[in-house]
């Protein structure tokens, strides 16, 4: 269900996070900046150096007597797309494009180096709803452009060194690519797979940019200290398990752990469990959940529990957070001893088309939530998505995206 740290992001979506306890809101730009190009903070050189690298990737292949375009890669994706909040008193919404580019060089001895720029801009002056926009948010919002990926990775047998900025998705620190640029990390991931089934993982997060972080600049994860990341997961046949630790000096330290297994045909179950200790707040959660999902035909059902307790409230992390009872709006972060329960219904019966409804219950804290959502995929390259959240009192949320994906090399 949730696999180890991979490039892509395949974990659940939200879109009400709080940064750890002792993570400071990031600070918003200015208004009116309607594009920032800083490669590192502070450098004043930082297009010239993320265009040339995005430029340069491709030929680092043509090093010894390799061809220099073989096996490197070259892609974009457009997102064009709609957002709309109601909160019961006020609205709020925009319209979007996004854009990524995405180079990478083919290997060298093992080594590669690559990229990717990333772009939103608002269109027809529909620029209220923060969520495509840069920090400084609405009304009247600005778009950014931010290279976001700019690494280089080395490959030997099983193990696979990337150093730089990059996508990461482990359970508490992930991608959240709920809007138009994700979160992306300044990090060393050191993986291996030298084991069968068997992925271990070794990381150094220093700084995180995205949709949940200060969008348009990379800002610092726990002063200068950074975030270690450790972790285990093994898949084999139809069962899987996974461990990680999430360790911040003199801040959140976070455990998790998760297992699922197909327990009869058509019916998957799975557990998870974490345990968080604030040292900065003297605090302490824990919080488990378990999840069931039965297919009968073109139909799944699907029924998730998560519980919280200690003295202090568990958190999201550096993202969307791995909670089996997140919803698109609301998870059970940041509150002690919440309680959800969730229900729901999804159907795929037609080739492409994907439909569902869900409904998750919180007994405090936030608002219960229905969400309602289509995908419908119609060619490999066109795909669309629309996500209806009604969280009753608490108000809506609406979301629309028109998703294109170009092969260029």
């Amino acid at each position: 269900m949730r696999a180890a740290a991979r490039i892509k992001n395949d974990l659940p979506r939200s879109g009400n996070k709080t940064l750890p306890p002792s993570q400071p809101p990031p600070a918003s730009g200015g208004r009116g900046i309607t594009a920032h190009y800083s490669f590192f903070p502070g450098s004043s050189a930082g297009r010239g150096r993320a265009l040339g690298l995005l430029a340069g990737v491709l030929f680092l292949g043509g090093l010894g007597d390799c061809d220099c375009m073989a096996g490197a890669t070259l892609s974009t994706d457009l997102r064009l797309g709609y957002t709309n909040t109601d909160d019961g008193s006020t609205q709020v919404d925009s319209l979007s494009v996004g854009g990524r580019l995405d180079a990478a060089s083919a290997a060298w001895r093992g080594l590669s180096v690559g990229g990717t720029l990333y772009a939103t801009t608002p269109l027809a002056g529909i620029d209220d709803d923060p969520l495509f926009l840069d920090s400084s948010g609405g009304p009247n919002g600005s778009g950014y452009v931010i290279p976001g990926q700019l690494w280089v990775q080395g490959e030997w047998g099983g193990t696979r060194i990337r150093l730089g900025r990059q996508e990461i998705d482990t359970p508490f620190a992930d991608t959240d690519d709920i809007g138009m640029i994700p979160n992306t990390f300044e990090a060393l991931v050191v993986e291996n797979t030298d084991v069968e089934h068997l992925t271990l993982s070794a990381m150094h997060l220093r700084r995180w940019a995205g949709v949940d972080a200060n969008k348009e600049k990379f800002s610092r994860l726990n002063g200068d200290r950074g975030v270690q990341v450790f972790g285990a997961s093994y898949a084999r046949g139809h069962w899987d398990a996974q461990a990680w630790y999430y360790r911040q000096s003199g801040a959140t330290d976070i455990l998790y752990l998760e297992g699922g297994a197909d327990l009869l045909p058509g019916l998957h179950g799975g557990l998870q469990w974490t345990r968080q200790k604030d040292k900065a707040a003297h605090t302490h959660a824990s919080a488990w959940g378990a999840s069931l999902a039965y297919t009968l035909g073109d139909f799944t059902l699907s029924s998730d529990y998560n519980r919280v307790s200690g003295n202090g409230a568990v958190t999201n992390g550096y993202g969307g957070g791995p909670y089996f009872t997140s919803c698109d709006q609301n998870t059970i972060d940041g509150t002690p001893h919440i309680r959800a329960i969730a229900f729901g219904i999804g159907y795929d019966g037609i080739d492409g088309l994907g439909l569902g409804v869900r409904r998750v219950d919180f007994d405090q804290g936030v608002g219960d939530e229905w969400d309602t959502y289509a995908s419908y995929r119609v060619s490999d390259a066109v795909s669309l998505d629309l996500v209806f959240s009604d969280m009753g009192p608490d108000g809506s949320n609406t979301k629309a995206f028109l998703n294109y994906h170009l092969e260029l090399l």
